[in-house]
């Protein structure tokens, strides 16, 4: 399968839905079920561009197996409560896409956690699990945590991580209904998970040392 630049992956998503504009800590997205010119998109597709930010050679390829080969710098999949676990990030994504409708406009939700490159990346990816485990996990929302570290490419943009969020419901026998808070417009919606983060990275900053 072709490698999907970021800037590609980019094109397939609406940024920025309650048009705020740059924001040093959260960014916001929408992945349509179509492109508008015709076509249709996948969140496998989404999902793989953000695992690869940098393109995979065949080593790595060959490597993953019948997984996708990732490149970027970590990344971890959070199940809905209750889901039994999956073989990896390709089989949830297809599995998802397998189970859309015809129908369903919104695939899904990628919001983008920026943090300061003071901070180490094992704390990075700790806040982003503590939210998706707090705000989304008990939603019956699955989500895909990825870890990008511009850095390691010698590039000055910020550390930050991607949260990929199909908007289906999830559960032990499978995937039901579109959560209701996806039922808001897209402003709403990004104020509404910018706020949900905010609060959580306000109370992971204010936690007591032990």
């Amino acid at each position: 399968m072709d490698w999907i630049s970021p800037a590609n992956a980019m094109s397939m998503v609406f940024d920025d839905p309650a048009r705020i504009g740059p924001d040093p800590d959260f960014g916001f997205a929408l992945l349509w079920s179509g492109d508008g010119k015709g076509g249709s998109h996948r969140t496998a597709d989404l999902a793989r561009a953000k695992l690869q930010p940098r393109k995979p050679s065949a080593a790595e390829i060959k490597a993953a197996g019948p997984e996708w080969a990732v490149t970027a710098a970590d990344h971890r999949l959070l199940l809905a409560d209750g889901v039994a676990d999956v073989g990896g990030a390709r089989v949830f994504f297809e599995s998802y896409d397998a189970a859309v409708l015809p129908g369903q406009n919104l695939l899904a939700v990628m919001q983008t956690l920026r943090f300061p490159p003071s901070l180490p990346r094992h704390a990075m990816m700790h806040a982003a699990y503590m939210y998706v485990a707090l705000c989304l996990q008990p939603k019956a929302l699955s989500s895909l945590i990825v870890q990008h570290m511009p850095s390691d490419i010698r590039s000055n943009r910020a550390p930050h991580l991607h949260v990929v969020t199909p908007v289906l419901t999830h559960h032990l026998s499978g995937y039901s209904t579109v959560h209701s808070m996806f039922a808001d417009t897209p402003a709403e919606m990004h104020r509404a998970f910018s706020a949900d983060w905010q609060r959580v990275r306000q109370a992971l900053a204010t936690l007591p040392a032990v």
